[in-house]
């Protein structure tokens, strides 16, 4: 089963279409800033599909469960906003679907093309220190080295 859970991530990220993510280095006076990393849809269907599904995440969070995002959940513990590790790797069964009206395996291969880049994501952000953004959800600061969980703040929208 987890080999079949990890082929699907690596073909959901050779087939990589809906998620980019990006990187960046920020610089000010002279001095070496801080590392972005910032997931989003790309494409009109991906960013339409977003645009769905983030209500319902929020409104998940708001009333006090989890948004299964792969590997990695997302949920508030003591009035603050937290990302930590769920299952072992990303899978179907790892991950909040919404109620939308496209097929479930649509669904599924948005989600774990995203839960993929998130992983890596967070790999790069634990290896040199910065900013990781899911664009409409969260954003989460780490250090160096961080482990899991980790604490997140809401992104363009208010608990």
């Amino acid at each position: 089963m987890r080999t079949l859970a990890f082929f699907l991530v690596v073909l959901s990220l050779a087939l990589a279409q809906d998620w980019r993510l990006t990187k960046s280095l920020s610089e000010g006076l002279g001095e070496r800033g801080a590392w972005r990393y910032t997931l989003s849809p790309q494409g009109k269907e991906a960013r339409e599909l977003w645009q769905a599904l983030l209500p319902q995440y929020r409104n998940h969070l708001q009333a006090g469960y989890r948004v299964d995002l792969g590997a990695y959940s997302l949920y508030f513990r003591g009035g603050a906003l937290w990302l930590s590790r769920a299952c072992p790797t990303p899978h179907p069964a790892c991950l909040t679907p919404g109620a939308l009206p496209i097929p479930k395996e649509r669904q599924d291969r948005f989600l774990l093309e995203l839960a993929g880049l998130l992983e890596k994501a967070l790999a790069e952000a634990r290896g040199t220190g910065g900013r990781l953004t899911l664009t409409g959800l969260f954003r989460a600061d780490l250090s160096q080295g961080q482990a899991p969980p980790f604490r997140a703040h809401p992104s363009g929208w208010k608990p």
